[in-house]
């Protein structure tokens, strides 16, 4: 069954491929998220031939004199910092290539995360349409939708001093599945009722095989598109609550440069600090949101029609 299930996903891939790759906006968002995940491939790289002065959190560079414009340690980007430094001499492109990596691991394990719970809950909800168990989930999902989880993170992080990468990703992906079960429950709801799967059931298949066979294959593209939501939104989550000096102090995230470089008085004086990290917040979750608006046009005939 998995093989089969394999399958059934290249075969979707190998139909949607060329009309994504026709999508002039879809491969831009495309080209800018290779960038970014090679800048967080190189991070590790980077430090490691720089040596430990270039480390992302505790790394200094102690042959910088005091720069009588900023009045630290933050220097303009050189030959040595091509993004400069901070107040305390540490490398700003080290920062970036961090904050890239660390971009990568909380969009896209909340998006995942999100995005299986949301889609297996909503198959399971929109099959058993109508019946307690779709009652039960939907409840659940009314009751997550109605909690504010920004502030709730802000208590959270008030509360424990800080918030940890690995509760702020817990978290995230306990409030951004509900959508897409929504979504998936709606699609499974009109599929549910088609012919063929009358023809499964008239076979013998178990509601498991139906389920995952003959209708999850129908509703994974609509799953991607709302994962590409799902990670602009969380980088910009972590992002909003490391300025808010909120987020994990050990981790060298964008968020927590910008964080830094206000609680150091740097906006104005060291705009090479700030802005590094202001664009690759941008520039990311601008880069799913292109390709999620590409996805949409492909699960979406309507849009495809006008084309």
């Amino acid at each position: 069954m998995i093989k089969d299930y394999i399958n059934e996903i290249k075969e979707i891939f190998n139909e949607n491929w060329p009309r994504f790759r026709s999508n002039k906006i879809g491969m831009i968002g495309l080209v800018i998220l290779i960038i970014f995940l090679f800048f967080a491939m190189f991070g590790p790289i980077y430090v490691k031939i720089m040596g430990p002065e270039y480390l992302p959190v505790n790394g200094m560079d102690l042959s910088l004199e005091i720069n009588p414009n900023t009045n630290s340690y933050a220097w303009p980007p050189s030959l040595k910092h091509i993004m400069g430094t901070d107040a305390k001499g540490s490398d700003i492109f080290s920062q970036f290539l961090n904050g890239s990596k660390l971009g990568f691991i909380i969009g896209i394990s909340i998006a995942i995360g999100a995005t299986v719970l949301g889609t297996t809950f909503g198959l399971i909800s929109g099959y058993w349409g109508g019946t307690l168990i779709d009652s039960c989930i939907m409840r659940i999902v009314d009751i997550m939708i109605c909690i504010p989880f920004l502030p709730l993170l802000i208590i959270i992080s008030a509360v424990s001093g800080s918030m940890n990468l690995i509760t702020f990703i817990i978290i995230m992906i306990m409030f951004s599945w509900t959508g897409v079960c929504r979504v998936v429950r709606s699609q499974t709801l009109s599929l549910r009722t088609r012919l063929y799967i009358d023809s499964a059931k008239a076979t013998g298949a178990s509601n498991c095989r139906i389920l995952f066979k003959h209708i999850a294959p129908n509703v994974i593209p609509l799953s991607f598109y709302e994962m590409t939501m799902i990670v602009g939104a969380a980088i910009l989550t972590e992002a909003g609550l490391s300025f808010l000096g909120f987020g994990d102090p050990t981790q060298m995230s964008w968020g927590m440069m910008i964080n830094y470089c206000r609680a150091q008085s740097h906006v104005f004086k060291s705009l090479w600090w700030i802005l590094p990290s202001g664009l690759g917040i941008t520039f990311l979750s601008m880069a799913f949101y292109l390709i999620g608006r590409s996805f949409d046009e492909i699960v979406n005939p309507r849009l495809r029609k006008r084309k």
